[in-house]
């Protein structure tokens, strides 16, 4: 019966926590880091992960405008500068409106209109009674508040969307990746060709692991003859399973040959010496078996 508590892997090791604190109060005092006792790391792994978040903290970019924040974050998503710059730049323009010039007045009133699904004879109906009514100048103070408000949600919302995409991308990728470790890890054999352990190490690290350059191996040596790789890798997808039948039967065939050819090479030297063995016998002996 094991008596240990559960946690014992758990517990602190008093000679790495002493080793660990005064390597970090050095490195903390050097930095001019002001630490409490109850963050102080106390392991390697804790040190490791303390200095991990001080450098994700420092690493964040400082942006001069949100919106700029806004674009980084959907362009590091995946997403199109384009996309989400045409949308901020109508945003920018209109804080940067004279409002007061009758023309924008028309323009901004005009645009809100039409995003509210107005036709165009119907929004110069109601631009001419605003001038009428001399309430253009408020109509357009409201319509360019609108339209800000309503740009700001839309690039909200290619934010959110372009964030969801970039996280089912990842949930995919980490699925793959566990599938295909899984079924490596597992694999004794492709198309009844045996796969040794020390092999389907390798195979996986071919496959996953990069270079400095973010590539495998399998991707460069795939990359030096693209097109021949690629019709290898076709035709024996396509093919696979047939060209393995042909050849094991080429193998069964070329075996079956070399046996007749051994049973004939037998049957000769039998026979020669049957032939040997009966000059060899009394003639007497050979006459009287013929009657």
């Amino acid at each position: 019966m094991n008596d240990e508590p559960d946690d014992v892997d758990d517990a602190v090791d008093p000679h790495e926590a002493a080793q660990v604190g005064a390597f970090f109060d050095a490195f903390a005092e050097s930095l001019g880091w002001d630490v409490s006792e109850d963050e102080r790391p106390e392991s390697v792994d804790d040190i490791v992960d303390y200095i991990k978040a001080v450098v994700d903290q420092n690493s964040v970019p400082e942006y001069a405008d949100d919106r700029i924040a806004q674009l980084d974050q959907y362009v590091k998503n995946g997403g199109r500068f384009e996309d989400f710059y045409g949308n901020m730049s109508q945003e920018i323009e209109y804080d940067s409106l004279d409002m007061e010039d009758e023309s924008n007045q028309k323009a901004v009133v005009r645009d809100y209109l039409k995003m509210s699904g107005y036709s165009d004879e119907s929004i110069s109906r109601k631009i001419e009674r605003y001038e009428d009514a001399d309430m253009l100048e408020d109509e357009a103070a409201d319509a360019i508040e609108r339209l800000k408000t309503v740009k700001q949600q839309q690039l909200e919302e290619m934010q959110r969307q372009q964030q969801l995409y970039q996280q089912e991308q990842e949930r995919q990728s980490k699925e793959f990746m566990t599938k295909l470790n899984s079924s490596i890890s597992n694999l004794k054999d492709i198309r009844g060709i045996a796969v040794p352990k020390e092999d389907r190490v390798a195979l996986l690290n071919y496959i996953t692991k990069v270079d400095a350059d973010g590539y495998t191996q399998y991707q460069k040596d795939f990359n030096s003859n693209m097109i021949n790789n690629l019709i290898e890798s076709a035709y024996f997808t396509m093919k696979g399973d047939t060209l393995l039948g042909e050849a094991r039967r080429g193998g069964q065939t070329s075996a079956a040959n070399k046996l007749r050819t051994m049973l004939r090479h037998s049957d000769r030297k039998t026979s020669m010496r049957s032939f040997n063995d009966d000059k060899q016998r009394p003639l007497v002996e050979l006459a009287s078996g013929l009657f």
